[in-house]
């Protein structure tokens, strides 16, 4: 999984990716002419997988890996023309931070701090960039097709023909009912609008009451407060830089019961719209991550090709229920464990033995 971390410059994005990351990158960089991305990758902590791990403490413990991306701050209506375009095209999941903190010693490049208005901006500047590659490659395909007939070109034309006007009513792909095989067809563009998006504010020291509500902080964002979550940069930062054991003393001080990285680590499978399953193998208690509304034969290729081919049954039982038991041949001579077909939808947090014929 991809996360790529974005927004206008001084906003404090370097800064939550060391917070993710559990790095020391320097945040001034990019302010002293740097543009290749900051890349890490961070083991994401599941406490099911640690209590399934438990149980087997003579086998590895391998967590779901996210790749996380930070990019250069992105000038105000550049996003359709900047470097950092193919880094978002290429994401999983986009995050967006946005400012709320004052500061005369880092100054807004717009001269004021408003985070809502930053929001709105950037999902405009997301969509007008949607807007300009859906237009050309309608203009293309249009071409072509004067040339030769093409089916797939057709239903590609048809189906851009129906985005291209909510494009320019300035709205997202994200809420246009598409169908699977439509998908497929628009898998290629990489839609910025039909990718996860969520919104993190970096609010001010003075607003950490309400960290964990911004709906509260910022009323004007509407129903986009589901997909805003907050952090605060400089109180979090230096946080984390303490020893551990010199910090739960720090926060209290401060009315933080826990810091922001954690929670969004947490919430990263969901908010990329992906479920987590379990294997417990020969050596390794592995967490593996599918698309939400993934088969059990989706969920075999996940970890490989020869197991969906040769799928036969995937043994299932809910990670909650494999705790209660202890283990999984516990769970067996209780009779918990369930055989489902390649069609069964795989839930989140469910722990899956595939049978296959190799």
């Amino acid at each position: 999984m991809n996360v790529t971390l974005f927004g206008y410059p001084k906003t404090g994005k370097t800064t939550l990716f060391n917070l993710l990351a559990g790095a020391h990158v320097e945040v001034q960089a990019y302010d002293d002419g740097k543009r290749e991305p900051n890349v890490r990758t961070l083991p994401l902590s599941d406490p099911r997988l640690d209590r399934i791990a438990a149980a087997y403490p003579d086998k590895r413990k391998v967590a779901v890996a996210l790749d996380l991306t930070d990019l250069a701050g992105i000038s105000f209506g550049e996003v359709k023309t900047s470097l950092c375009l193919g880094h978002l095209r290429k994401a999983d999941g986009l995050v967006h931070v946005a400012r709320a903190f004052a500061g005369a010693d880092i100054p807004h490049p717009k001269g004021r701090v408003d985070p809502v208005a930053d929001i709105r901006g950037m999902e405009d500047e997301l969509i007008l960039a949607d807007l300009v590659l859906a237009e050309a490659r309608l203009e293309r395909l249009e071409k072509d097709l004067k040339k030769a007939q093409d089916h797939e070109g057709e239903k590609e034309r048809d189906l851009l023909r129906r985005l291209r006007p909510v494009l320019e009513s300035s709205q997202g792909l994200r809420a246009v009912p598409i169908t699977p095989a439509e998908e497929k067809l628009v898998r290629s563009f990489a839609f910025l609008t039909l990718k996860p998006l969520v919104h993190v504010i970096n609010i001010d020291e003075r607003d950490l009451a309400s960290i964990r509500r911004p709906e509260a902080l910022f009323p004007g964002l509407g129903a986009a407060t589901r997909d805003v979550m907050a952090f605060c940069g400089r109180i979090e930062a230096d946080l984390a830089d303490l020893d551990p054991s010199e910090r739960p003393a720090f926060m209290a001080e401060y009315g933080l019961a826990e810091m922001s990285a954690p929670i969004f680590t947490g919430r990263a499978a969901s908010f990329l719209d992906r479920v987590v399953f379990f294997t417990v193998g020969k050596d390794e208690v592995r967490a593996w991550t599918v698309k939400k509304g993934a088969t059990a034969a989706e969920a075999a290729a996940a970890i490989h090709s020869d197991i969906a081919k040769g799928f036969i049954r995937a043994e299932v039982i809910a990670s909650d229920e494999l705790l209660r038991h202890g283990t999984l041949q516990r769970a067996k001579e209780a009779g918990a464990i369930r055989l489902e077909g390649k069609d069964y939808g795989v839930q989140d947090g469910d722990v899956v033995y595939f049978r296959f014929a190799a």
